[in-house]
């Protein structure tokens, strides 16, 4: 087990220049140690403070020399965000100031928070569940307006309240099975079984439903990431120039001037697209180039969906057709490109291939809507609308796809007519598995290893 106990700091604010910055102090002692380096311009002391207010005065040291003027921040258990003593300490945004008042709340009776500290101490208090813990670092991550919303639903605890509903269902199937376990000679087998293999079903269902939306989950907390591939000089630059709405890759006529990987986050429809800019793939003896088409080989097999461009004002190359035959069994489209000159392409030399065709000129613009429509069509088969609840957490979804083949398995112990103690185990491990989505059945290690990825004060 945890000890919560002592009392924990760290800064909650990134490192460097900035207008402000914040020291976290949570714990019984919190106080205790603010009263030690806070000197406060008015008559009352830290300890007088009432809840949820903001006081000015001035770090000092134990030499008696001040630090920074500073605002802290009183929030009492149980209402913070640990449910704990908090107190924050605002500073001026900056290295040496930060660093200073860490240092001298940690001489002063704190320690060092771990990564998620703070969070798990909200967790192991009662304040959220490990669900809503997730979702607090999905928030920081978002790369979309959806993803964003997907996770303050999760932190508002839908899944948690659909979690443990079902829970409590599960609860029921169980008590039913033991109590014609255990009371045989009531003669209550028939109609338990025939009731049982309903419930199941429709848990099944539901369950099959959450599975479903979970890959548009995955999607919009995640991201696609989606890998520009082509000859040199097909415009596969200009393509991520105009995506991005700004000129993040060098563009000139020279084949071979992108010779690394770039990567950029766009969001489109409220979808994160990870767009990858590679080096133009063809065989080259130059050293770093080579490198380069290497790079971009390993992503294009890596990515969810590919745009082949291919320059619509010359003839098909050998590289053209060879690159073409290599991504089939992918997510992929020929982006024709530079429609705005005139047409060099033999397009009887495309039926061979049966990619959706996108006709685009990424100098003007023409055709780009078609292109990003392209991607969120392909990201999200059946679009977005109606979900209410959304598992977007890997760890969530393999407990459910887990707990799914648990009640699989229970349902078919029933049916084959085998012993029902063999049914309520299935079953159990369901309840099981899906508690461990909430936190209320896991294993401390787990729970370790989940806040050890947070940030440190967070």
């Amino acid at each position: 087990m945890y000890d919560i106990s002592d009392t924990i700091a760290a800064v909650a604010t990134p490192l460097g220049e900035s207008g402000i910055g914040i020291i976290r102090i949570s714990g019984p002692e919190a106080y205790e140690v603010g009263a030690k380096v806070f000197r406060p311009k008015g008559k009352q002391g830290i300890k007088e403070y009432k809840d949820r207010t903001i006081h000015f005065g001035t770090i000092v040291d134990e030499g008696g020399e001040e630090i920074d003027e500073v605002l802290v921040l009183i929030m009492k258990e149980p209402h913070s965000y640990t449910a704990e003593n908090i107190l924050e300490i605002q500073c001026h945004g900056g290295r040496q100031p930060i660093a200073s008042i860490l240092q001298l709340v940690l001489r002063n009776g704190a320690r060092l928070a771990e990564p998620g500290e703070f969070t798990q101490r909200a967790f192991l208090n009662g304040r959220i569940d490990l669900a809503q813990a997730e979702a607090i670092m999905d928030i920081i991550q978002a790369k979309s307006r959806q993803g964003l919303s997907a996770a303050v639903s999760q932190l508002e605890g839908k899944l948690s309240k659909l979690v443990r509903k079902m829970r409590t269902d599960l609860t029921d199937l169980i008590t039913r099975l033991e109590v014609t376990v255990d009371y045989p000679e009531e003669d209550l087998e028939d109609i338990v079984v025939r009731d049982m293999i309903g419930a199941l079903t429709e848990m099944k269902e539901k369950i099959r439903i959450m599975l479903a939306q979970s890959v548009k989950g995955r999607i919009i907390r995640d991201g696609v990431t989606v890998a520009i591939v082509g000859a040199p000089n097909a415009g596969k630059s200009s393509l991520l120039n105009y995506l991005l709405s700004e000129e993040r890759a060098i563009v000139t006529d020279i084949p071979g001037t992108t010779r690394d990987i770039l990567e950029e986050w766009v969001s489109i429809q409220g979808i994160p697209f990870q767009l990858v800019d590679t080096a133009g793939i063809r065989e080259t003896i130059d050293v770093v180039e080579t490198i380069g088409v290497t790079k971009a080989r390993e992503y294009l097999e890596r990515a969810d969906i590919v745009l082949v461009v291919v320059d619509r004002s010359k003839a098909l190359t050998k590289e053209d057709k060879c690159l073409l035959q290599s991504v089939k069994g992918k997510q992929v489209a020929l982006v024709l490109n530079k429609i705005d000159l005139a047409d060099g392409i033999k397009h009887e030399e495309l039926s061979e291939f049966s990619y959706p065709l996108i006709l685009v000129s990424a100098k003007n613009g023409e055709g780009m809507e078609e292109l990003e429509q392209f991607l969120v069509d392909r990201s999200l088969q059946g679009g977005m609308n109606g979900y209410d609840v959304l598992i977007t957490n890997t760890r969530h979804i393999e407990l459910v796809r887990q707990s799914l083949a648990a009640l699989e398995r229970a349902e078919e112990t029933i049916k084959k007519g085998m012993p029902l103690d063999f049914a309520i185990i299935d079953i159990r491990e369901a309840w099981d598995l899906l508690g461990s989505i909430t936190g209320d059945t896991i294993h401390d290690d787990i729970v370790g290893e989940i806040f050890n990825r947070f940030c440190l004060g967070k």
